[in-house]
C-alpha cells in the first residue's frame, strides 16, 4: 500500500512538473512573439484594391515587429478561401488573413463550416471599402435613375461583374432588384483586373469592383451609384445608395478590410499583431497607397470589430430569410 502510494505521488509531482514546464515554455514563445516569419494570407487576387493596400500595410507592420511578414495570395469564393484555410491552423500568431466582407458574406450564403467571429480572432479593421456602380464612358446613362429604367425594361440581359460569386456586391444589388423590381445577370471575379478587363471589353453592363473606381478616374469608366456612408472625395457628384434609398432602403452600405488569426489566439499575441498594424496604419506609402483606390482608413479594434461582424452576421442572415420566404 505505501509503496502504491509512494508511486502514485511520484507521478503527480511528475504531472505537475510537465504541466509546469509546458506552461512555462508556452509564455516564454509568446514573450519572444514573433521569432520567425508571419505567414498573411490575401484571399483576393494580385493587384486588387484589397491586396495591394495589404501588402503595403503589412510592410510597414513588419518594421514593428522586427520580422517579415510574408505575402501570398489565395483567391476564390471572395475570401472565403482563404478564411477558410488559416481559421484551421495553429493559433499562434505565424498564419494571419486578410480578407474583405465578401469573404464573410460568401461563408454564410454558401452555409460554409466556420462562421465570423465567433471561429477566428478578429485582430483589426484597417479599411472601409466603398462598392462602386460603374459603366462605360462611353454608356448612355448618365445617372442611377436611367440605369434602374434600362434594367426594368431588360430583364435578365444587364450583365453586372461582382467580386465571388455571392459575396457583399451581389447582396447589396440583390437588395437593389428587391426595391426597384429588376434583375440582374451576376458575373463573377476574384480580382479587380479581370472585371476591368471584362467591362472595357464591352462583355460587362456594369462593374461593382472596387478597382472601377480607379479606372473613373483615369475616365474610362462613369460612375453612376457607390454603396457607401458617404460619397467618395474624387466623385462629389455621385450619389450614394443612401441618399437614393434611404437608410433601411439597402443594409450594409460599404464593405470592410481586416486581419483575423485563427480562434484561440493569447491575448498577449493578439494585441502585439494589432499594436503592429494599428501603428503601420500611420505608414505613409500605406496611406498613399489606400487614398489611390478611394478607399477609406477606418479603425476598429478587436472587440469593436468583432461586434461588426455579429452586425454583418445579422443582416445578411436576416436578407437570406426573406430570400427564402419568396420562394
Amino acid at each position: 500500500m505505501r509503496k502504491f502510494v509512494r508511486v502514485s505521488f511520484f507521478f503527480l509531482v511528475t504531472i505537475v512538473l510537465c504541466v509546469g514546464i509546458t506552461i512555462n515554455i508556452t509564455l516564454a514563445q509568446e514573450d519572444r512573439f514573433p521569432s520567425k516569419p508571419i505567414s498573411l494570407i490575401i484571399g483576393t487576387a494580385p493587384g486588387s484594391s484589397t491586396e495591394v493596400p495589404a501588402r503595403a500595410l503589412a510592410k510597414a507592420a513588419e518594421k514593428i515587429l522586427g520580422q517579415p511578414i510574408v505575402c501570398s495570395n489565395t483567391p476564390g469564393a471572395a475570401g472565403a478561401r482563404a478564411l477558410g484555410q488559416v481559421l484551421k491552423a495553429k493559433p499562434d500568431g505565424y498564419t494571419l488573413v486578410c480578407v474583405p466582407s465578401s469573404g464573410q458574406i460568401t461563408s454564410i450564403v454558401e452555409k460554409l463550416d466556420y462562421a465570423l467571429p465567433d471561429d477566428s480572432t478578429p485582430i483589426i479593421q484597417y479599411q472601409s471599402v466603398p462598392i462602386p456602380f460603374a459603366v462605360r464612358k462611353d454608356a448612355h446613362w448618365k445617372t442611377w435613375q436611367e440605369f434602374v429604367k434600362y434594367a426594368r425594361e431588360h430583364k435578365g440581359i444587364v450583365t453586372v461583374g461582382v467580386f465571388g460569386s455571392k459575396g457583399l456586391n451581389w447582396l447589396l444589388l440583390r437588395q437593389i432588384e428587391e426595391r426597384d423590381r429588376i434583375k440582374f445577370v451576376y458575373a463573377p471575379y476574384s480580382g479587380g483586373g479581370e472585371a476591368a478587363t471584362a467591362i472595357l471589353g464591352g462583355h460587362l453592363t456594369a462593374s461593382t469592383v472596387v478597382s472601377s473606381i480607379v479606372y473613373a478616374k483615369s475616365g474610362e469608366l462613369r460612375l453612376l451609384l457607390v454603396f457607401s456612408d458617404q460619397r467618395l472625395k474624387s466623385f462629389p457628384d455621385v450619389p450614394t445608395a443612401k441618399e437614393l434609398y434611404g437608410p433601411r432602403g439597402v443594409d450594409l452600405v460599404g464593405g470592410f478590410v481586416g486581419i483575423f488569426g485563427p480562434k484561440g489566439l493569447p491575448k498577449s499575441i493578439l494585441m502585439r499583431l494589432h499594436d503592429a498594424f494599428r501603428k503601420g496604419m500611420e505608414d505613409e506609402e500605406y496611406i498613399k497607397v489606400t487614398e489611390s483606390f478611394d478607399l477609406v482608413i477606418s479603425y476598429r479594434p478587436p472587440e469593436e470589430f468583432a461586434n461588426s461582424l455579429k452586425r454583418t452576421d445579422e443582416v445578411t442572415r436576416e436578407f437570406l430569410r426573406r430570400e427564402d420566404g419568396r420562394q
